[in-house]
């Protein structure tokens, strides 16, 4: 909802670019013979060059329906994402692109992947002939997207191809044979969230070279982004442009061929800045070896975890997981580590370490983070500091960070468990040995007693009260969570007296239960429950009591005392009975109580949102797990696809993406910040992790096909493996994790 809203008002505000912009609703599309083709025009390198795991990601899964995701080229956690724009405002043109339109009006250098507010769309650009026009239309037919390479042939005739350095993007134009002129317009005004009170400025260098900045005001209320670009052919660019050119400037190309490469680097503190940023890349190398580095960077990233599927959808499904779960966080800092802060002033990060940006904690922390101790132990400790840089500037940890800038979306202190994970797993990697822990415990403890959303009555009520704020069920819960891992995280560093705190911070979930209802329900100020109470909607007599989210859809989340929870219940049984209910109760919600986010649904469960993610694990809890296994196999086949509707709801940076990662290899780190993973049901017929330590960790589903979900038996390493969860520590032994499936 607080994305959502966010959008609403954004849109809501004077259009800069009204004359060109739409405003446009997105209509399912049929997909039932969609496959991923390969275009005639593209060059034999692109496809001979696909990577062993490479070939099975397809981008564009995600870019219809509401997943939000881009097709555009871009690094792991590279700084720039290069992909087509559609020039449309909507809530689903959160990622600048929707495969229902057949136009692109700029191809620009920054995106965000699944989320469901919009931002960025840097530094657009377009090639084209003779006259300018603003909307170029295509076929889906002459396009293609693989890791690190993205491709379109335009109804003009002009292919644009496109890849990536970690600071940069290359750009190759090949224009129709005897085209009379080779042309470019760059536009900084040009965005996806309609920024306002733009400052922008073009630096024209030489003949071939030239630069610019955009300190712009939208989701990320203070951005400042920077660029130098050169040019396989000198640039005429009219007098007039060059000295009235800030926000838009025409480029005609001279020269023979009609080929025309761009290198075009983005920094964050300056013009020379983004040159050095190139220059460390090496982006003055052919357009195939850039191309050749991203398909084995994302290679090596992929390859940590090596899947078999009964089929290859399956596989194209994972793989392409894998590959959204690692498009953030994303590179924020020039290559000597330092970044501009949201006032302009420039910061340098501790020698060693870069600042990232994009952190997505109201999702992210549930499992994303979790996986990066598999496909990305190395960057952990930059994602460390760049949460502390981000706390040592604002006092106070990130909620939800955005180029430096607190967007302050959506609810909790989520930075807290992603943190108390990191020490829990700090064997890990060997960088988390450098971290100041002492630090880390100190920013956790300021930030989760701030007076902000509800904190001072969660502090003193032990919930936050429906007075105190709004979403005051959901907060609670969230707070409740918070405190847990930084319990934990207390505890480890031999703090007695915050971890008893926290730990019973923790248990103020039990406030908000209602016996009469089976429930979480919102109370006053003075410990009532509210009246008039409906369990299907968000908000009650006009105030909203639950983000995203009702009442059935929140009352599951504690993932950390899931015994507690089942012990508010009269027995077991009576739990299971109401977790059932959770599944078959198929309500009609009428349209002023929908929200957009809440998708993907089983009775009242909703996958495509993030407090549902766990809750299928919660059988584990009961005398039949099977039917969570039932559930989460449900869930893989029906809302996980290879067609570009093939997510149920937002990307959301990687975490929609996580669960399946997770969820298909038998595992789910229910409570993250634990280090355990709960035991599901595995699609996978096995795979097999590469760990930081040099071991590595199989995992064998025997008996698997497609009527075999309920699991009999799980071995490891030969032996009965007995309970459901199973420990980071026991993963990083190595070894074999052994399913035994069954009907």
């Amino acid at each position: 909802m607080y994305r959502h809203l966010l959008l609403t008002l954004l849109l809501a505000t004077s259009f800069a670019n009204a004359q060109y912009i739409d405003i446009w609703t997105a209509e399912e599309q049929d997909f039932s013979d969609y496959s991923k083709s390969q275009p005639s025009f593209i060059p034999e390198v692109f496809l001979d060059a696909r990577g062993e795991y490479t070939r099975f990601v397809d981008p564009h899964i995600g870019t219809s329906g509401h997943g939000h995701t881009f097709p555009g080229a871009t690094l792991p956690f590279g700084m720039v994402q290069i992909s087509p724009d559609n020039g449309v405002y909507g809530w689903d043109w959160c990622s600048g692109y929707h495969y229902s339109r057949p136009d692109i009006v700029y191809f620009s250098h920054k995106h965000l992947s699944g989320t469901g507010a919009t931002d960025l769309g840097d530094i657009g650009m377009i090639p084209y002939m003779g006259k300018y026009v603003f909307r170029h239309t295509y076929d889906h037919a002459n396009e293609y997207a693989r890791p690190g390479y993205y491709a379109v042939k335009l109804d003009n005739g002009i292919l644009c191809e496109f890849t990536v350095t970690a600071h940069g993007a290359i750009h190759r134009y090949t224009f129709p044979e005897g085209s009379k002129d080779k042309k470019l317009r760059i536009d900084l005004l040009h965005d996806i969230s309609n920024h306002k009170d733009e400052e922008t400025f073009f630096s024209f260098i030489d003949d071939k070279t030239l630069g610019g900045y955009k300190h712009s005001n939208g989701w990320a209320p203070n951005q400042h982004v920077y660029f130098h670009m050169t040019s396989s052919h000198n640039m005429n660019i009219s007098k007039k442009d060059r000295k009235q050119a800030k926000k838009t400037v025409d480029i005609e190309f001279k020269g023979e061929g009609n080929v025309v490469e761009l290198r075009v680097a983005l920094g964050s503190t300056s013009v020379d800045a983004a040159a050095k940023n190139g220059q460390h890349d090496g982006i003055k190398k052919g357009f195939e070896q850039h191309f050749e580095t991203a398909n084995f960077l994302w290679e090596k990233r992929l390859s940590r975890i090596q899947a078999d599927f009964p089929t290859e959808e399956q596989k194209i499904t994972f793989y392409t997981a894998l590959y959204h779960s690692m498009i953030a966080p994303a590179l924020n800092s020039d290559v000597d580590g330092r970044y501009t802060e949201p006032d302009g002033s420039i910061t340098q990060m501790p020698e060693g370490l870069q600042r990232y940006s994009t952190f997505s904690l109201w999702d992210t922390y549930r499992a994303a983070h979790s996986l990066f101790f598999f496909t990305a132990p190395d960057v952990i400790d930059d994602f460390i500091a760049s949460m502390l840089a981000h706390y040592n500037f604002r006092g106070q940890l990130p909620i939800w960070e955005l180029e430096s800038n607190e967007t302050f979306c959506m609810i909790g202190n989520h930075a807290v468990p992603v943190l108390a994970e990191a020490y829990m797993k700090r064997m890990t990697s060997d960088d988390l040995d450098n971290v100041n822990w002492d630090d880390v415990l100190e920013a956790c403890d300021v930030s989760s007693k701030k007076d902000f959303r509800g904190m001072a009555s969660y502090m003193t009520r032990g919930y936050v009260s429906t007075e105190a704020d709004a979403e005051s069920v959901s907060k609670t819960l969230e707070y409740c969570y918070d405190d847990h891992a930084l319990s934990l995280l207390a505890k480890g560093l031999g703090q007695d007296d915050l971890y008893y705190e926290y730990f019973d911070r923790s248990m103020n979930y039990k406030n908000l239960f209602d016996p009469s209802t089976g429930l979480m329900r919102p109370k006053n100020d003075e410990g009532e429950f509210i009246k008039n109470f409906d369990p299907f909607a968000h908000d009650i007599d006009g105030v909203r009591h639950y983000t995203e989210g009702n009442a059935w859809q929140y009352n599951w989340h504690v993932m950390h005392d899931p015994k507690g929870l089942v012990g508010l219940y009269e027995n077991q049984e009576a739990f299971e009975f109401k977790l059932d209910s959770l599944f078959a109760i198929d309500i009609h919600i009428d349209e002023a109580h929908k929200l957009v986010d809440v998708t993907g649904l089983i009775g009242q469960y909703a996958h495509g949102n993030e407090p549902s993610h766990h809750i299928t694990y919660l059988y584990n809890y009961t005398d039949n797990p099977w039917k969570g296994q039932q559930r989460i196999r449900e869930t893989c086949n029906t809302y996980y696809r290879h067609t570009p509707d093939g997510l149920s709801g937002n990307e959301d940076c990687g975490q929609m993406s996580a669960w399946y990662v997770f969820s298909t290899m038998g595992l789910y780190p229910m409570d993250p910040a634990s280090g355990y993973y709960e035991i599901g049901s595995p699609l996978v017929e096995n795979a097999s992790l590469s760990l930081p330590n040099g071991n590595t960790f199989s995992i064998v589903a025997k008996g698997q096909d497609e009527e075999n979900y309920r699991v009999k038996q799980v071995l490891l390493n030969g032996k009965p493996f007995e309970g459901h969860r199973i420990s980071h520590q026991q993963i990083l032994a190595g070894g074999t994790l052994e399913f035994i499936m069954t009907n």
